[in-house]
């Protein structure tokens, strides 16, 4: 075995590398030419051995080349590594440009001529899977943006032409048939024929149909060459047969939209002129991955919507149809507990017992309504300056028959000095209610509760302490939560009181938190802003 590499062994080494290693001399014509460069540039040696090094560079940059080589050869700089230099262009035999990374070097012979020796890599694969990922990333925020599932579709369609075909055609899976939920062209007259596919309604395909194995296999299918002809014999609606004459595609793919388990769609795309390669394949795998993904999303966001809408219709009735025969309720039981002749102790206390229960559920449709205008971005507030005194006074003053009723002494601290907020009044009384109100209702007999309002940076903190049985950790993050109840309530109302005073709080700009421990009672906070430290917003 030689103790060293010889010229006959290093030759053949460069004859077999990967990259292009080529040759060129002092006028800058091609003297050797390795199998790596072969297989780059599609030419033989005896093509291109004696051409000189232009014919494989776009046309656009040789007249600056000559020059280039010629600087490089009198710079002194023995070799210029890859890295070192920006991506460049190469030229294939059949005139396809292709992106490369070059290094060049330099050797002098005594007799004072010089070679010049390049290595060039073709890194068009690698710039094209650097693309498809950058592109699959973008089409990803793309898709988390779109609302609902026509507005995906359409993204998905626009996403796909032309990055990976010349036509695309978006179908939604109903049953074991098709409907068309979106189309994209790069030529808008075939565009406008696609378009009609949208009025053709549910399709059921032909047996031999591609959406038909679609159905059965999961798994793409690919049609080519000649894709056209063998879809228009599968097709029997005329809007299909039109869309595929007007394409006249090469090549079809067509891929199942899969998620969770189960088969939602098909994404379609064509080429007029160009076949479907393994790599095209994989990515579109991947974009119709992603495409599932997102289309599911959709579908569970508009199910969401139509929920919250028939939610909506149905608050909407409740205040309409019900709030009337409630206020009447109210109304004559109040009219018979004046009445003098309804002396019977029994009977005034059913009509109480009558006229409690239409205040609860005067209480709840409000709270009802509240919420709907919360979700809406409805909830109206008219803040003014109000002094936070007063205001208290004002809104437990209501309060007081329900704390003396429990024997619960209520204790007001209200720090000196407070600066003036910006409160709606009524608003305001209502979150206290909320507040003040839970905090009786899980209070012992003959406690206290402490409503204490003192300065904050930036206005004033309103607080409401009560003694009763707290609440557990676990259960502090949900008590915003609408509908929801914790396990030390008599499930009275609906769960909306602090969900509504949140809402209230921070259309004001305020902040509502709850402090709580189990055994030791439970604090609700809020802050309102001071009246002259309002925000621009």
């Amino acid at each position: 075995m030689p103790d060293r590499i010889t010229h006959d062994i290093l030759a053949e080494i460069v004859e077999i590398a990967a990259d292009a290693v080529i040759c060129i001399d002092a006028t800058q014509r091609i003297t050797f030419f390795n199998k790596g460069a072969e297989a780059i540039f599609g030419y033989t040696p005896p093509e291109i051995i004696g051409q000189r090094i232009e014919v494989l560079i776009p046309q656009r940059f040789r007249a600056n080349h000559a020059r280039q080589v010629e600087e490089f050869g009198r710079s002194g700089v023995r070799a210029r590594r890859m890295g070192e230099r920006k991506e460049i262009a190469a030229l294939r035999k059949g005139g396809e440009e292709f992106a490369a990374e070059a290094a060049i070097s330099q050797v002098h012979h005594e007799d004072g001529g010089v070679i010049y020796a390049v290595v060039l890599r073709d890194i068009s694969v690698r710039k094209r899977f650097e693309q498809r990922e950058s592109f699959l990333a973008e089409a990803g925020e793309k898709l988390a943006a779109a609302f609902g599932s026509t507005e995906t579709l359409t993204q998905v369609a626009r996403l796909a032409v032309p990055t990976i075909a010349d036509g695309c055609i978006l179908e939604n899976r109903a049953g074991n048939g098709f409907h068309v939920g979106a189309t994209a062209h790069v030529d808008p007259a075939i565009e406008a024929v696609l378009d009609e596919l949208g009025d053709t309604g549910l399709r059921a395909p032909p047996k031999d149909h591609p959406l038909i194995e679609i159905l059965e296999k999961r798994a793409p299918v690919l049609i080519q060459p000649d894709a056209a002809a063998q879809l228009l014999e599968r097709s029997k609606v005329p809007a299909y047969r039109a869309a595929i004459e007007a394409m006249n595609p090469r090549a079809a793919l067509f891929l199942p939209l899969v998620a969770r388990e189960q088969l939602i769609g098909a994404l379609c795309l064509f080429r007029r002129d160009t076949s479907f390669d393994g790599e095209d394949l994989t990515f579109a795998v991947d974009l119709a991955r992603l495409t599932a993904l997102a289309l599911d999303n959709a579908r569970l966001h508009d199910t969401v919507r139509a929920s919250l809408r028939a939610r909506d219709e149905m608050v909407g009735v409740v205040s309409h149809d019900l709030r009337n025969p409630v206020a009447a309720v109210k109304m004559l039981s109040m009219s018979l507990l004046k009445d003098s002749a309804t002396e019977d102790p029994e009977a005034r206390e059913k009509i109480e017992l009558v006229c409690q229960a239409a205040d609860q559920m005067d209480a709840l449709i409000r709270d009802l309504l509240d919420v709907n205008r919360l979700d809406a971005g409805q909830l109206s507030i008219a803040a003014q300056p109000v002094d936070p005194a007063t205001l208290l006074l004002e809104s437990l003053q209501t309060l007081r028959p329900l704390v003396e009723a429990r024997g619960i002494h209520l204790d007001l601290q209200i720090e000196t000095g407070l600066p003036k907020v910006m409160a709606d009044r009524e608003r305001i009384q209502q979150t206290l209610s909320n507040l003040v109100g839970n905090a009786i209702k899980f209070s012992p007999n003959g406690s206290k509760i402490a409503v204490i309002a003192r300065r904050n940076t930036g206005g004033v903190v309103i607080s409401v302490l009560d003694n009763g049985k707290g609440i557990a950790p676990e259960q502090l993050p949900r008590v915003f939560d609408r509908y929801w109840q914790s396990s030390r309530t008599d499930r009275q109302g609906a769960g909306l009181g602090l969900a509504i005073a949140k809402g209230i709080v921070e259309t004001h700009g305020g902040r509502i938190w709850i402090e709580s421990k189990p055994g030791e009672g439970t604090t609700a906070s809020f802050t309102l802003r001071e009246a002259n430290n309002q925000r621009s917003d």
